[in-house]
């Protein structure tokens, strides 16, 4: 029997493309990923949640600020026996008006009858990248990002990077217009633990930033590893 011809799969990858069919085994399809559940309106990702469904299910980034209402208006309260939530909504003037989700997992939650999951991934992009202290303090050194603190201003003034720009993420969504002339240029944002700081990166990457660059366990981790720290003059 004559050789069998090999035929190279980028050649069958261009032959099944043309026929809009699935490619060879050996191709690499990225992963979909799932869409994410609600909107972000002052920093918060805003879920609405109905009282009664049995099999409710929200995909939501890890590190996000979580403002809960119902499909109904009314007040309620939400339980995550994970993450130690058990809030009523709305929250009052001493409360806060948000719970967080500061790792990726599965949640199961139950409000008034209805239950469900709330499940937390990881934010990824291609413009976005997350760094240890150490190798923010080497970026920050050879590369000259503009520097976001997404913190308070309370925080802010305890301690912070040198040359930092404060923008809290309650009004980063509105403010991020002010920083259309840095869209190409590096930025480097972090908050206290890396949570906010996700959120503004994704914020960001949304509006066309193209090299963001996220403090992952934030400030935190910074004073941990004894990296130099900036306090305002009182």
């Amino acid at each position: 029997m004559p050789d069998r011809i090999r035929i190279p799969c980028s050649v069958v990858l261009l032959f099944l493309a043309a026929l809009q069919l699935p490619a060879c085994s050996g191709s690499s399809d990225q992963a979909q990923t799932p869409p994410v559940s609600g909107t972000i309106e002052g920093g918060l990702r805003v879920l609405t949640f109905d009282p009664v469904a049995k099999d409710q299910h929200f995909t939501i980034y890890r590190g996000d600020y979580v403002r809960a209402q119902l499909t109904t208006g009314e007040p309620f309260t939400i339980r995550i026996a994970a993450l130690n939530v058990n809030k009523t909504f709305p929250a009052t003037e001493d409360d806060k008006p948000y719970f967080k989700v500061p790792e990726p997992g599965s949640y199961r939650f139950s409000v008034g009858q209805g239950q469900g999951t709330i499940e937390a991934i990881e934010y990824a992009a291609s413009a976005y990248k997350e760094v240890s202290s150490a190798e923010a303090a080497d970026f920050i050194t050879n590369v000259n990002p503009l520097i976001l603190d997404v913190r308070t201003p309370r925080e802010f003034a305890s301690g912070h990077l040198q040359d930092a720009r404060l923008i809290p993420l309650q009004v980063f969504q509105r403010e991020v217009v002010n920083l259309e002339q840095h869209k190409n240029e590096p930025v480097f944002v972090y908050c206290r633990t890396g949570n906010r700081s996700t959120v503004a990166a994704k914020i960001l990457v949304d509006n066309g930033f193209t090299n963001v660059v996220n403090l992952r366990r934030g400030i935190v981790e910074w004073r941990r590893a004894g990296k130099p720290i900036v306090k305002t003059p009182k």
